[in-house]
């Protein structure tokens, strides 16, 4: 019987043929299954083809192929087939990563154009030389044991080392006797992908990928070890197919959020370290000095925030968790301000294209303040992984809603600070002090973001007050009428936890009622349940008091101020419960009320007949400061679950458990910004001009941001989303279709400006 070596998933979901294949070839004794956490992941028009060797999975039957070149001939044979129309796209891990660039070499000889090709934790070809002896299932078993590719204690089953060793020391038999020194590369953009923990490749041999096209080649680090793949799935996808999209044709469909930006019809692909070919650097460099399309100038009217919004949501600035490509954003920036007449720097830092951008108006006359910085972050998280029904990098407006993904976190706020300021430079108006706009690039995560810039350039930014985001504004249940706006003062800082549920790992023939994944599920259904206690602290307080005064319903009121007015834990607990159910918002009043669990990953299992003996999950525990102590809310949470599950608290590198919980009540200690500043005075006058009648009020902010740094250094520090949002927008905040309100970001923009009013100089 004749069984294909390709199999395509999710053509299903795309209105006809994907005019995409993303072919995917395995890594050592694996087949198409270790791609499953990529199954539905792909954008609209893209379809998962996995290739199915002998020997394994469905095809276990048949003797496995030890000859790359027998294996690369059949597979390309088959891509050839499906290739007519259609956009290719390779993808190998591992020992895939060779099998992947033979089967390119093979469709480019034949004239089969590959869009790119993906080699991922893999080392190159000119690190085989093709003299390997003999491979026995000894050296197989070892290669298993070493690599984490399966338990050990698995392997001591004769039964499963019947099944699993076969296809490995076959492998690696083609491995060994690979002589890829003698290849020649190929005319292909590629992508060579770094896992940050993989203890078996290492940078540098994914590096001397570059040697083996003479197209351009980008080197892109994500987290993870060797099987980075399985892991990391939304990382490596981001890192494999960043701008591939297509711009034509606008799909209601989701689309890669780590890597398209549209772009006068062409989807630009801006990666992190990139080699190119010397033709190709030279428009590269030009790209990255703003003279080319990798910057797109801003061709709109500056103090508009709208169409601000919408030019920075098309800047791709995805942070794939070490720092975005911020460069041509902050180019665009730049040619905004400098035409305003405005002073830029660009900060850069040690990661390629990752900057950090700077706009200042000076003061007039002698300096009575140390400058205002209004801090925007340029990063955003992807978007991928969720479908979305609207394209998330084109900055789409239907409905009286700006879609995009940034519109709320927080390219809109950055649009409402910019326009504004530059509104009243437009105007002429002289400040009181510098107004210092900064474009911030690793908010969301990455290690060059605010702390850095205030350790390696410590003269640079010496604040007086810094605005950046934080409170919103809330409207009454008609969900028209404003009620309250809030200036937030502190953050809630979290703490990122690991469970681990272990049994023992068997053959799925043999199941059992304590295996892994079911103890998993068990525990984190018992901690989905468990609420902590109450404990509103100063900043929260101040903002349900006039919450109360501010609500139009009379229950939601008297909620509130049963809350506040407790004597008992109980008491006090069971109005606090009230308080979110009665709420439009209950997800934001909870998270200002209390310590709060965030599940964030699950993952077990390895192969599709083997059940798993350890299967793990992390989660978030966020703590106000002045609430719960971290350390006494860990051991009740390992109190809570006890033996089914191993708790522990996942730190900075090198950090004991100890030194992380003692780190993050360091945090906890950092005092509330003071309410007793010009600022926040202009912000209050700021609101009532723009929102009469609306109370005005300090509050206590749910998530982080970077306001720790300076709030160190006793900088007040205020957070603002100054335009009013509903339960879905919020809900909506790093999630699926992100959205706005126009007209409210033009409302919000008009507070910002009202607010740097009140600071002019002499007012």
């Amino acid at each position: 019987m004749n069984i294909p070596w390709l199999r395509i998933l999710d053509e299903e979901k795309n209105d006809g043929p994907a005019d995409t294949l993303v072919v995917c070839f395995a890594p050592t004794g694996a087949h198409g299954s270790t791609f499953a956490s990529w199954h539905g992941r792909l954008p609209h028009g893209m379809a998962l083809v996995l290739v199915t060797p002998p020997g394994r999975g469905t095809r276990v039957d048949e003797e496995p192929v030890v000859d790359m070149a027998v294996y690369a001939d059949a597979v390309a044979a088959e891509v050839r087939a499906l290739a007519t129309g259609r956009r290719m796209v390779l993808i190998g891990v591992s020992l895939g990563a060779l099998l992947a660039f033979e089967v390119c070499r093979r469709l480019l000889e034949t004239g089969v154009p590959v869009e790119r090709l993906c080699v991922v934790a893999g080392q190159s070809p000119g690190d085989f030389a093709g003299s390997g002896g003999k491979v026995t299932l000894d050296d197989a078993r070892a290669f298993a044991t070493e690599t984490g590719l399966t338990d050990p204690e698995l392997l001591a089953d004769p039964e499963f080392e019947e099944v699993l060793l076969p296809p490995v020391r076959a492998d690696m038999m083609l491995a060994a006797h690979y002589a890829g020194r003698v290849s020649g590369a190929a005319h292909v953009s590629l992508r060579a992908v770094w896992a940050v923990e993989d203890p078996h490749v290492s940078e540098a041999a994914v590096r001397r990928w570059r040697e083996w096209t003479t197209a351009d080649c980008t080197v892109l680090p994500v987290e993870g070890g060797h099987y980075a793949h399985q892991e990391n799935p939304a990382g490596v996808l981001s890192a494999c197919l960043d701008g591939l999209v297509r711009a034509a044709g606008p799909s209601r469909r989701t689309v890669l959020g780590s890597g398209a930006a549209v772009v006068s019809g062409t989807v630009l692909a801006l990666g992190t370290t990139t080699v190119t070919a010397p033709k190709a650097a030279a428009a590269q460099r030009t790209a990255a000095a703003g003279g080319g399309t990798g910057s797109r100038a801003f061709d709109g009217d500056p103090t508009d925030p709208v169409e601000l919004a919408v030019a920075m949501i098309r800047q791709n600035t995805s942070n794939p968790g070490d720092g975005a490509i911020t460069l041509p954003h902050a180019r665009m920036l730049e040619g905004v301000f400098q035409a305003a007449g405005v002073a830029t720097e660009i900060v850069p830092t040690p990661k390629e294209g990752n900057v950090h951008f700077f706009a200042r108006v000076p003061a007039a006359g002698p300096v009575r303040e140390k400058p205002l910085i209004l801090l925007g972050h340029s990063d955003v998280v992807p978007a991928i992984g969720d479908a979305w029904t609207r394209e998330p990098f084109t900055g789409e407006t239907a409905g009286g809603m700006l879609f995009g993904r940034g519109a709320l976190d927080m390219k809109g706020v950055n649009a409402a600070f910019v326009a504004a300021l530059l509104r009243h430079v437009r105007q002429g108006t002289r400040f009181d002090r510098d107004i210092v706009f900064w474009s911030d690039c690793d908010e969301e995560q990455g290690p060059y973001g605010v702390r850095w810039l205030l350790t390696e350039h410590p003269g640079k930014v010496q604040a007086g007050a810094v605005l950046t985001e934080g409170g919103w504004v809330l409207n009454q249940r008609d969900g028209t009428t404003p009620m309250i706006a809030t200036l937030t003062c502190n953050d809630k800082r979290s703490l990122l936890l690991r469970l681990e549920a272990a049994s023992y790992a068997t053959h799925t023939s043999k199941p059992f009622s304590g295996q892994a994944v079911i103890r998993l599920g068990e525990v984190l259904e018992q901690l989905g349940g468990w609420r902590a206690a109450i404990r509103p602290n100063t900043l929260s307080r101040t903002y349900f008091a006039e919450l109360a005064r501010a609500t139009a319903d009379p229950a939601l009121a008297a909620a509130v101020r049963e809350m506040l007015d407790a004597r008992s834990e109980a008491r006090r607990n069971r109005a606090g419960e009230a308080v979110v159910r009665l709420s439009d918002t209950p997800e934001l009043h909870n998270a200002m009320l209390r310590t709060t669990l965030a599940f964030t990953s699950a993952k077990a299992g390895y192969y599709p007949s083997i059940v798993p003996g350890t299967a793990t999950a992390e989660f978030r525990a966020a703590f106000l400061p002045g609430g719960d102590d971290p350390g006494r809310i860990v051991a009740e949470l390992r109190s809570l679950i006890g033996n089914r599950a191993t708790l522990t608290v996942v730190g900075n590198a090198g950090e004991s458990e100890e030194q992380a919980v003692e780190r993050l009540r360091g945090y906890l200690a950092v005092p509330d910004s003071t309410h007793d500043t010009d600022v926040f005075r202009a912000w209050q006058n700021a609101v009532r001009r723009t929102h009469p009648g609306v109370r005005a009020t300090a509050c206590q902010f749910e998530a982080v941001t970077s306001a720790v740094p300076f709030r160190e250094q006793n900088v007040p520090v205020y957070g603002m989303y100054p335009f009013t949002v509903n339960r879905d927008m919020l809900k909506r905040m790093h999630g699926t279709d992100e959205h706005i309100g126009v007209e409210a970001l033009r409302q919000g923009t008009e507070t910002v400006y009202q607010l740097l009013a009140g600071l002019r100089a002499g007012a």
